[in-house]
């Protein structure tokens, strides 16, 4: 059985239908999301849940704990236990594979980039052929305030040259959105597809395995981005994943309208949004002079 079909056959079940309807919803979200994750060229819903080992779980949970934080690993892995319990429970598994991964304490992550740290970040990135990929991924995260996993698996199709602009149908949500692309991030894109327009990734790997073409995956990226943090002087603490974040922040910190900031974000409600307000100094400072006005 593979695991999209398992994802259909537990929605069915009576235990799904015992949960509140928001409970639902998150764990609907979150199933179908798995099934959209990318693993060797092709989505982990088209792999058989008997290959889902301890293995590919801690390499899963790694991946949710880099592109997110580490809340959300064990929020996802909790989900994924769920569905993986109650293929146990039928007999079409022996075993909970994601019961084998050791999860980490969570604690909330307050880091954002400043602009001057992207910079630095970016100027040493492209002084090399080898780290130009990871420049590539920061710049994109950064301008459009995306997520790591959907930057690294842009193909060209995604990609409008001709009315500059890329659409991005975000892997955690499902939302669509349609982003321009700056003049600065254009140069560098149409230089990346003189050199890799032959294949679909816009930031390739090459495995020299089977000589294929597939994304960066966490830990070539994670190498990569350490390598490029040394060598600049940057914190060791910045995380692709905070570039996000960094960009939401920016923008609120700007006085960009919440409901701008969602066409970008992919948020589906402003309250969604809240969370990067306690970030932004520039809020807090406006807030306390308003109420001191008052």
């Amino acid at each position: 059985m593979r695991l999209k079909k398992a994802v259909d056959k537990y929605l069915r079940s009576r235990h799904f239908n015992s949960l509140s309807y928001s409970t639902q919803r998150n764990y609907e979200s979150r199933l179908n999301y798995f099934c959209r994750m990318s693993v060797m060229g092709s989505t982990l819903g088209n792999v058989s849940v008997m290959n889902i080992n301890a293995i590919k779980c801690n390499e899963m949970y790694d991946t949710w704990e880099l592109e997110n934080s580490i809340a959300n690993a064990n929020h996802n892995a909790r989900v994924f236990s769920v569905l993986m319990n109650f293929l146990v429970s039928l007999d079409i598994i022996n075993y909970n594979p994601m019961a084998r991964v050791n999860k980490r304490t969570s604690t909330p992550r307050s880091v954002v980039w400043t602009h001057e740290q992207v910079i630095t970040f970016l100027d040493t990135a492209f002084t090399k052929f080898d780290w130009r990929s990871i420049g590539l991924i920061v710049l994109m995260c950064y301008e459009w305030g995306q997520r790591p996993v959907d930057i690294r698996n842009l193909t060209w199709g995604d990609i409008d040259f001709d009315s500059d602009k890329v659409t991005i149908t975000q892997t955690k949500r499902g939302a669509t959105v349609e982003l321009p692309i700056p003049d600065n991030l254009l140069v560098m894109l149409q230089h990346q597809r003189k050199d890799w327009d032959f294949q679909d990734y816009v930031v390739p790997h090459h495995r020299p395995q089977d000589s294929a073409y597939r994304p960066l995956t966490v830990s070539q990226m994670t190498a990569l981005l350490r390598e490029v943090k040394a060598t600049a002087g940057l914190p060791d603490e910045l995380q692709v994943g905070d570039l996000r974040k960094t960009a939401i922040v920016q923008m609120i910190s700007s006085g960009v309208d919440h409901l701008a900031i969602q066409s970008v974000s992919g948020h589906k409600s402003v309250a969604s949004l809240n969370p990067y307000n306690k970030f932004s100094l520039k809020t807090a400072k406006s807030a306390l002079e308003r109420r001191e006005r008052e």
